[in-house]
């Protein structure tokens, strides 16, 4: 059974229990129809985009255009991080976009792997995290088996934020752990990013 972790809450990704061989970082989103924030609504579908950082030890990107995957980059040189594609409007039940990790090649330079979520061309559209209802982000193995789940709920610090730092996959001596985060950020994706340039 799925654990269903709070803000700040990591667990071990037992490769006893799991097929670990590879793990998929899935997100989820579903849009408020009624609801508007501070800055209204301009009535334009939300485009989330999943993305994710592949960080070394001290918590860097190496090389933005190699380590950054997302819907314009969909996969790392090596092809071990590998991104499912834009889904341009969050429409249907279940994942809209996935993030695909073979966690045992992935190369020892990559310590930590972050996923974030950014509200594609938000300022011109007038929305924001405070208009999204639903969202998450899991951990499934191999097999289709959830690890682990990430719900965010209805947040006032939410409201305003163009950007969201969901979870993370990390290296713990010789394990891996899933930490569910949830940091929102006022700033687009390219600001986020640039946060963590050497």
């Amino acid at each position: 059974m799925a654990i269903n972790l709070t803000k700040g809450q990591s667990i071990v990704l037992s490769k006893s229990e799991y097929d670990l061989s590879r793990l998929t970082m899935a997100l989820g989103w579903d849009v408020s129809k009624a609801k508007t924030g501070i800055f209204g609504s301009s009535g334009a579908n939300f485009d989330l985009d999943a993305y994710a950082l592949l960080l070394g030890e001290n918590g860097k990107l190496k090389n933005y255009k190699d380590d950054v995957i997302y819907y314009a980059h969909l996969e790392s040189k090596d092809k071990t991080v590998v991104h499912s594609g834009d889904n341009l409007t969050g429409a249907g039940e279940g994942d809209d976009e996935q993030i695909f990790v073979k966690l045992s090649a992935l190369p020892e330079q990559y310590h930590k792997i972050v996923l974030g979520v950014n509200i594609y061309d938000a300022k011109n559209r007038k929305q924001h995290f405070g208009m999204i209802e639903n969202a998450f982000v899991r951990a499934v193995d191999a097999t289709g088996k959830e690890i682990a789940r990430y719900r965010l709920s209805n947040d006032p610090s939410y409201e305003g934020k163009l950007n969201m730092l969901m979870g993370e996959v990390y290296r713990e001596g010789g394990d891996w752990k899933f930490k569910a985060l949830g940091n929102p950020f006022a700033e687009d994706m390219n600001g986020v990013v640039g946060s963590f340039m050497r």
